[in-house]
């Protein structure tokens, strides 16, 4: 009895130290995984190194470029053109990358300089660390086509898909397909319908389209709904057919959707890991923020009804948070953008307006120096990444007014800034320019400035004479501004430095630190 109990002992106190040893803690990651405005994105894997690229508006450089080992933790790296090309002009959207045979390919999106019309370019690039070339125009079909895929058949065949027909009145949009030559760079053969009402496709209008090929199928995932405002209604349909050119059954509901905390979900590619689960990289509103951040790079991993043969969604919404793809890897947040201008090796990642006055840029002895290319209103700055933070910066008053704000455009701008006389607060809504509050200084040496940023609408603002004593700007009394008239169609503002007067002057700034605060 005495070694039966003594043996009862040992089990009871082996089981309760290798328990804890054998259950493996699961790590999870929290969406969006590429934060700020990242609309349209694509995702592809060569190796074990994932890219990503998305819809940069009238923003250069053109289509940001993204890569990761993790599928959580992204790195920017460049922008597929660091100039517009010489035949665009605006709306730079929907960038699809490809990789064939050592060559990165880029369907990008934008505008005819000459006729206004929005066609599909490629390019490539052999090192998609040092930009790609452009090839021109691959598609122009009527009055718009955007929105290119590109797939590869198992027959290893290539198609690009588009979409067409959004701006022709009195016909339906479609998803057109058409060969692509073996090089990538032109079509052949006749275009054909993917989504032909007039054989029993279901309408309305579908765009942001993916296709991959299972057990037999293709499978079309699609977007349908408003796309690009708080009034949107964007979410993810699925159709599937054993012929690619005819003969698709579309699944009733959405696959994905938005749920409480991210709203509008759509517009995303699969991506397959190495052991064969796909992930959809796809953009969606957060519910607070929405347009005044915009639709942010979110990452689900879609699965596999094995009875029915469908994918789906766990919980068809898009997630708050979800298991980590892989093992041993924890996703990493930086609440703290910080940049004192001692060298220029992120300078790249600035943007400027290609629609407006292009500032030349150059960093020079611990200071950003911005001059512009002509009178008016410049900018350059950075997409936010959430809609609560604080900017902060150190400005050298010029002849001309110069400082920290957020920009749409140079129709639409709130600013702080400061010349030789004082600071001036102002924005322009509509193109129409009001002074909102002066506040007069002596020829200062320097002046920080700084503002508070609550949901990406609202906004205080701030001087000081040591950057650590702060005096509120006030408008009639108040000290908040609403800056809901920011926001445009289809793209959120950016942050940064804004600059307005002669073009023979320059502009200089000591730093910039942008805090984030997250819960």
């Amino acid at each position: 009895m005495k070694h039966f109990f003594i043996l009862l002992v040992s089990i009871l106190f082996l089981t309760s130290c290798s328990a804890p040893q054998n259950e493996k803690k699961q790590a999870y990651y929290k969406n969006p995984v590429i934060k700020g405005d990242l609309p349209d994105p694509s995702i592809i894997r060569v190796g074990d190194v994932y890219y990503a690229v998305g819809t940069s508006n009238d923003f250069a450089p053109n289509y940001p470029l993204y890569e990761s080992k993790d599928l959580i933790n992204w790195k920017r790296i460049g922008a597929v053109f660091n100039e517009p090309p010489a035949w665009s002009s605006e709306d730079f959207w929907a960038p699809e990358l490809y990789y064939r045979n050592g060559t990165f390919y880029v369907y990008y999106t934008t505008k005819r300089k000459d006729t206004g019309i929005a066609c599909i370019g490629v390019a490539t690039t052999k090192d998609i660390h040092e930009g790609f070339t452009d090839h021109g125009i691959i598609i122009e079909w009527g009055d718009e086509a955007i929105d290119a895929f590109v797939f590869q058949d198992e027959d290893e065949k290539l198609y690009i898909t588009w979409k067409a027909y959004g701006l022709t009145q009195g016909r339906e949009i479609e998803i057109l397909a058409s060969e692509l030559s073996d090089d990538g760079l032109g079509l052949t053969g006749e275009h054909f319908s993917l989504t032909d009402q007039s054989k029993g496709w279901k309408g309305p209008g579908h765009e942001g389209q993916c296709l991959i090929k299972r057990n037999g199928y293709y499978y079309l995932l699609y977007s349908a709904g408003g796309c690009c405002d708080n009034r949107c209604d964007y979410h993810v349909m699925v159709a599937r057919s054993k012929n690619l050119r005819e003969g698709w059954e579309q699944l009733a509901e959405p696959i994905l959707q938005g749920g409480e905390i991210w709203r509008c979900t759509g517009h995303g590619t699969l991506v397959n890991t190495p052991d064969g689960r796909y992930f959809y990289m796809y953009h969606s509103y957060n519910a607070t923020d929405f347009e005044f951040i915009g639709r942010q790079g979110m990452l689900d991993e879609m699965f596999w009804n094995e009875e029915t043969g469908w994918p789906y969604f766990k919980g068809a919404t898009a997630s708050v948070s979800a298991l980590v793809p892989f093992e041993n890897t924890v996703q990493k947040v930086d609440s703290v953008f910080e940049n004192d201008f001692s060298s220029d090796q992120n300078l790249a990642f600035w943007e400027w307006d290609v629609m407006g006055i292009k500032p030349d840029v150059k960093v020079t002895d611990g200071e950003l120096i911005l001059t512009p290319e002509e009178n008016g209103i410049s900018f350059i700055g950075l997409r936010p990444e959430k809609g609560d933070y604080e900017l902060i910066s150190e400005a050298i008053p010029a002849e001309g007014r110069s400082g920290i704000g957020i920009y749409s455009n140079t129709n639409y701008v709130l600013s702080l800034t400061v010349d030789k006389s004082g600071l001036v607060l102002y924005q322009v809504n509509n193109g129409e320019e009001q002074v909102l509050s002066e506040v007069l200084l002596d020829n200062p040496a320097s002046v920080f400035l700084k503002y508070e940023a609550v949901s990406g609408r609202y906004f205080r603002f701030f001087w000081s004479e040591n950057g650590e004593d702060w005096i509120p700007v006030e408008v009639n009394q108040q000290q908040q501004i609403d800056g809901t008239f920011l926001a445009r169609w289809g793209f959120s503002p950016r942050v940064g430095f804004i600059t307005d007067g002669n073009s023979n002057n320059s502009y200089h700034f000591s730093t910039i630190k942008i805090n984030y605060h997250y819960n």
